[in-house]
């Protein structure tokens, strides 16, 4: 069974078990545990005999981005005669989604045979939705050989938004309404479609909602169409700008560089192979650099020829992300004893002096201090060692020098 789409069947049971969904065809257990019910939220919308809703719906469960499409009929509950109480089915994709019409013969397929099996004049025959009877839709397996990649809808915002259409729903209709309503599920979570008179003016008055004709419909699409104008003139505006600053900071950054290995030049002419090797690290940034700049310009004219902005944001953010790994990785250049730190160029680095300079000449100024009092102490030991040395030649020299010469210091 192909898990990129199953289905899901829903109802109202009263008492003990309320509202209950299962799925069917398809689907997994995670799903199950995460997705968000199809219950309706009855103060704001609700169900009256010989009416139904459908609806598509974006939720993120189980790590899988999701997009259902569903139909709610009204049944009544076994035992009860209280209002908006419904039998429905969903037909839910993982990641991708089908050709519109082929959703919609599918679903009603789906729910026809639904209420055929489970409905006794109109009321639910069971009590609850794992002893519903269901039957596999004739075009199910064509499904799975007409999906498409949804990148369009952002799946990561949620604001628990809701739009109630009052509009026409044959088949015809809703198949046109389905294929637009994927671009405003950026902006409500879940649209409902209904012909009927009564919900509409139930959710009209009940003003939790927000409802429109067909006319406001194609309104929100065209507020949806400018927002989206606007973005995309926003992030190439962005993307020119971040071109521009590109080229100064990589100006300052190879400045930086350059300075430093001609410093470490200047300090230690013998350590030219490794100053190369700094320097290919420059090539290496340059052409990076030149490469990123060149994917903005891609992801440009992607805007300006798509204009799907969610589409350029991902690629770009993968470009950045790649450009910013292989610059940390070429950017430092190694730095040999006495040399500039390889922390002093840090990427978007200042001009303040490498900090553990002070602590190396400190290094350094000990270790000739040490030198020096080494060189102090030798001296007097080497003068008291003399010292001894006169004073034993002068005894020697008293005891064996002639008598004349000893009455001569006598006197």
């Amino acid at each position: 069974m192909d898990n990129t789409y199953f289905f899901s069947a829903f109802g109202t049971f009263g008492n003990p078990n309320g509202f209950r969904q299962t799925f069917f065809l398809g689907g997994n257990q995670n799903i199950a545990r995460e997705i968000r019910t199809f219950d309706l939220k009855t103060d704001a919308i609700k169900l009256f005999p010989q009416s139904n809703i459908y609806s598509i719906r974006k939720d993120y469960a189980a790590g899988c981005n999701l997009i259902s499409y569903s139909v709610y009929s009204f049944a009544k509950e076994q035992n009860s005669d209280r209002g908006g109480t419904f039998i429905g089915s969903s037909l839910l994709f993982v990641n991708k989604i089908a050709s519109e019409g082929l959703i919609i013969n599918a679903l009603n397929d789906f729910q026809r045979h639904l209420e055929k099996n489970n409905l006794s004049e109109g009321t639910i025959t069971v009590n609850h939705s794992d002893h519903f009877s269901i039957q596999k839709p004739k075009d199910f397996d064509k499904i799975g050989f007409n999906v498409r990649e949804v990148n369009e809808v952002d799946f990561s915002q949620s604001g628990n938004n809701y739009l109630v259409v009052y509009c026409e729903t044959n088949i015809a209709q809703l198949q046109i309404f389905f294929s637009k309503a994927i671009d405003l599920l950026n902006v409500y979570d879940t649209i409902y479609f209904t012909q009927s008179h009564e919900i509409g003016e139930f959710v009209k008055q009940k003003r939790i909602f927000k409802i429109v004709d067909a006319n406001g419909f194609k309104k929100e699409l065209d507020l949806l169409e400018e927002e989206r104008r606007r973005a995309l003139q926003n992030a190439i505006t962005d993307l020119e700008k971040e071109r521009e600053e590109l080229k100064d900071e990589r100006t300052k950054l190879v400045e930086e560089l350059n300075r430093q290995i001609a410093q470490n030049e200047k300090r230690h002419q013998e350590n030219e192979a490794r100053i190369k090797e700094s320097k290919n690290g420059i090539e290496i940034i340059n052409k990076e650099y030149n490469q990123y700049s060149g994917k903005i310009e891609e992801v440009i004219r992607y805007l300006k020829s798509d204009g799907k902005v969610e589409v350029a944001k991902k690629r770009h953010q993968e470009n950045k992300r790649s450009f910013a790994d292989s610059i940390r990785q070429n950017k430092n250049i190694e730095s040999l004893s006495a040399l500039s730190s390889p922390n002093e160029r840090m990427y978007g680095m200042g001009n303040q002096p490498y900090a553990g300079a002070d602590a190396l000449a400190g290094f350094h100024s000990s270790g000739r201090n040490q030198d020096k009092e080494f060189r102090l102490d030798g001296f007097k030991v080497a003068t008291f060692i003399l010292s001894l040395l006169l004073i034993g030649t002068l005894v020697l020299c008293f005891m064996w020098m002639p008598e004349k010469y000893l009455t001569v210091f006598s006197q």
